[in-house]
Parts: structure tokens; sequence; C-alpha cells
């Protein structure tokens, strides 16, 4: 146990970036809405797709499935962006930028069909307090592993490539079943808590 929580030292600069990156997204995403509705909810099924299968499913299929749908779909984009950092973290970088843009983008969507903040909030916080920060630090630990390849210092790429890898997988053991939790809280008690609000 010891190992997987030494796999997270050394990451604080790279969590501080992608959380800017995050924000930075959303930010994006809102603006983007706000200035063109009706273009993006002409394509909403290429920017949005897995959420709006999610979505769709919510109130046909049990919550077993749901919660197996969401988690797919999460560790999908956690193993994406932590593994992708081989590509000199342009996969991270790219990912978290997309996942905030997503996030603004349904924010935006929230209000443009009258929902309150208030609803936006509940639909987003109970999942969101657990799931953000593992998909952040997910992006975290890629870009470090970009970052490192590209400037190596006076250590071996290779190496350091290894190193990253390892403790990747290590942190696999606190950062999957965080979004397993997750995505059950998502499936069960997020759709209760948001229809008090709309």
């Amino acid at each position: 146990m010891e190992a997987i929580w030494g796999s997270f030292k050394g990451k604080n600069k790279y969590i501080v970036f992608a959380v800017f990156l995050f924000i930075t997204g959303i930010v994006l995403g809102y603006l983007i809405f706000r200035y063109n509705p009706e273009l993006v909810m002409k394509n909403i099924q290429n920017l949005l797709g897995n959420i709006l299968k999610i979505s769709r499913a919510m109130g046909k299929q049990n919550k077993l499935y749901i919660t197996g749908l969401i988690f797919q779909n999460n560790i999908k984009a956690l193993l994406f962006m932590m593994f992708g950092g081989v590509v000199f973290g342009l996969v991270p970088l790219l990912g978290i930028l997309f996942n905030g843009f997503a996030v603004g983008m349904v924010m935006a969507m929230n209000f443009y069909h009258g929902r309150s903040l208030a609803f936006f909030l509940a639909a987003m916080l109970p999942h969101g307090i657990l799931e953000l920060p593992a998909i952040i630090i997910a992006a975290a630990f890629g870009l470090k592993m970009g970052a490192e390849l590209i400037f190596p210092g006076n250590h071996s790429r290779i190496e350091l490539l290894k190193q990253n890898l390892q403790n990747s997988v290590l942190a696999l053991g606190i950062l999957v079943p965080l979004l397993f939790i997750a995505a059950a809280v998502e499936a069960i008690i997020t759709p209760y808590l948001a229809k008090n609000f709309i």
C-alpha cells in the first residue's frame, strides 16, 4: 500500500497544470455553446456522444447496467490520459481540455434549456467530487510522463518512462476503485438528487 501512495509523489505541479487545463476547457465549452447554440446542437452527437448515450440509458436501464456503462466510459478516459503521456504528453493535455470542454458545454446546455445552477450542481457534484479528481490526477500522471520524455535532464528517457509507467500502474489501485464508486453514485444517487431541483 505504501508503494501505491508513493506513486502519487512529485505530481503537484502537474496536478495544478491539469486543473488549469480543465478549467480552460470548461470556459471554452461554455463560451462556444453560448456563442452559437444552434450549431452546437446540430453537432451534439459528435461532441458529446458518450455523455448522451449514458444520459439516455439513465431512465431505461437498471442501475447496475448504468454503473457499468459509466465506469467503462470513465476508465477509458483515465487510461487514455494516464498512459497517453508516452506521446510526449499530448494525449493527456488534449484529453483533460476536452473533459473540461464537455463539462462547460453541458453547463451551457443546462441554462439553454432553462434549468438552474442548482440543478447542474446537483447533477454534477455528487459523483464529480470523486470522478473529477481521479481524471485530473490521471492527466497529471500523463503530463509528467510526457514532460520527462521531452526534458529528461541528466536521466535516461527509457528509465524515466519505466518509472512513470510503473507509478501509473500502481496508482490504478486507488484511482480505479474511486471511479467505480463515482460511477455507482452517478447511477444511483445523482438522478435522485437532480430530480429535486428540476
